[in-house]
């Protein structure tokens, strides 16, 4: 039963890292990235470095998404309803 358990976890482990994410779990991630780093305090001095460190994610994402088009679709819509979102929650909307 023990030999059971660890082959069922390592099984796990292994089929869990290697799934690759789809164009809305990247662009999911990039925006819940932003949120958070604009949702910070403006005179906080990290605030600037969780921004762009939250670009640098989005060019990440982007690199491996941009040869699949349905990937670069579903990933920019998911970051167009982002800033939407985002852009009137600044305005009180």
């Amino acid at each position: 039963m023990k030999k059971m358990y660890v082959i069922s976890l390592c099984a796990l482990v292994l089929f869990s890292c290697g799934k690759s994410k789809n164009g809305t779990e990247l662009g999911q991630e990039v925006c819940d990235c932003s949120k958070k780093a604009n949702g910070m305090d403006p005179n906080d001095p990290n605030r600037a470095k969780a921004q762009a460190d939250c670009s640098v994610m989005q060019g990440k994402a982007w690199n491996k998404v941009k040869d699949d088009p349905e990937k670069a679709d579903a990933f920019n819509k998911v970051l167009s309803v982002c800033a939407d979102e985002q852009i009137k929650k600044s305005f009180g909307q």
